[in-house]
């Protein structure tokens, strides 16, 4: 049977049958375990690097600036009131 490739009725070896399929499957695999290591390559460069950080989410770093502008804001009214009273 594995001998002879004549002897299965399609004509393909079993041997093939069994590898073939097993050899796709290792290969999807391996390329999919080469973009986990990639991104996991390129996530410890982010972190290690603050220069290379992705930008916050449009609408955090949006949300921030308004409440740091606003404490701002207050924090110079504090100062200003204070200033005149003393």
């Amino acid at each position: 049977m594995f001998g002879d490739p004549d002897s299965a009725a399609h004509g393909v070896p079993l041997l093939f049958n069994l590898v073939f399929p097993a050899v796709l499957v290792l290969l999807v695999a391996a390329r999919k375990a080469l973009a986990v290591l990639a991104d996991v390559a390129g996530r410890a460069v982010a972190c290690v690097s603050g220069h290379l950080r992705p930008r916050p989410d449009p609408w955090l770093e949006c949300a921030l600036r308004g409440a740091l502008a606003e404490f701002d804001r207050e924090l110079a009214a504090i100062l200003r009131h204070e200033g005149t009273m003393g």
